[in-house]
């Protein structure tokens, strides 16, 4: 009679075994089944990864150091795209190697959300339309992203099936600060800017700085400056006396170097278009403020 106990108890350890391990390999199961977020560049892809926290998995499309404007998907990248539950882009013709792709990706049943069709999109002037109607470059407005907020979560909410009001209440107030920051700290110089390309009309509208101009005049890096535009563009510089010229993606490190040298003025390389280092967007948008107001103090 005391044999039948202890086989109950070893039946007992094997079953709890079992059990066990069933719980435990299910654990990646779980993971690998979460909805998927493709977000074409860093930089919005980081905004994107903030809101949704652990709700989904967030895949960037774009490497950074790879430029938006110029970037074409592979065959996995098409893919990633079309099984995406939804997918965020730039739009405004930025990333002009995906249209094509997002179109048809959207065609095919695809959530696109486009973060353009949600802020208040800076027009051009007349002599500025050589790129399209309108300026893509909004991420550098901390104010044009959260604008863009609100609906950027109510997309991914409802494509996800989550709740991100949290996430949205908590990034809406360190947006909102992050910008208090960056008119503080732009509010002490004389922010006259010239720029690699035509960049920086989001960030001069939001801290009333002022674009003198820009080594390639042309909101895409895909253009060229020519000698006369060069020209021009020094003798913007020697007028209003403009310390520094900021370069980066796309921009000739030898020709905004020897313009700078020929001024005598410092050129500075700001990474405008990817992450790099930064751990977030409010860490990116801070050193690029930082970088600008010591160049220019």
């Amino acid at each position: 009679m005391r044999i039948i106990p202890r086989v109950l108890f070893g039946i007992c350890l094997v079953l709890l075994a079992v059990s066990a391990c069933s719980s435990s390999s299910a654990l990646p199961d779980e993971k690998s089944e979460l909805p998927t977020v493709v977000v074409t560049y860093s930089v919005l892809g980081n905004i994107v990864e903030q809101l949704v926290g652990d709700a989904a998995t967030v895949t960037t499309l774009i490497p950074d150091g790879q430029d938006p404007h110029e970037f074409e998907p592979s065959a996995k990248d098409i893919e990633s795209l079309n099984n995406a539950n939804i997918v965020v882009s730039n739009g405004l013709d930025f990333e002009e190697g995906l249209e094509e792709t997002l179109n048809n990706v959207k065609t095919a049943g695809v959530n696109v959300f486009m973060a353009g069709d949600h802020i208040t999109v800076r027009e051009l002037s007349e002599d500025e339309h050589d790129h399209g109607a309108f300026d893509p470059h909004l991420w550098l407005s901390p104010a044009a992203m959260l604008e863009m907020l609100p609906e950027l979560s109510k997309a991914i909410g409802a494509a996800i099936g989550a709740d991100l009001s949290v996430q949205l209440e908590t990034l809406s107030a360190e947006l909102t600060a992050l910008d208090t920051q960056i008119q503080e700290k732009i509010g002490g110089v004389k922010c006259e800017l010239v720029s690699g390309h035509d960049e920086m009309g989001y960030f001069a509208d939001r801290y009333g700085c002022e674009v003198i101009g820009a080594v390639i005049p042309s909101l895409s890096t895909t253009s060229e400056s020519s000698a006369g535009e060069l020209a021009d563009l020094k003798a913007e510089i020697e007028t209003h006396g403009v310390p520094a010229i900021f370069t980066g993606l796309g921009t000739s490190p030898a020709v905004a170097e020897q313009l700078a040298s020929e001024l005598g003025v410092k050129a500075v390389t700001l990474s405008t278009h990817f992450l790099d280092s930064a751990a977030t967007y409010q860490e990116f948008m801070m050193r690029m403020t930082n970088q600008i107001a010591e160049a220019l103090g």
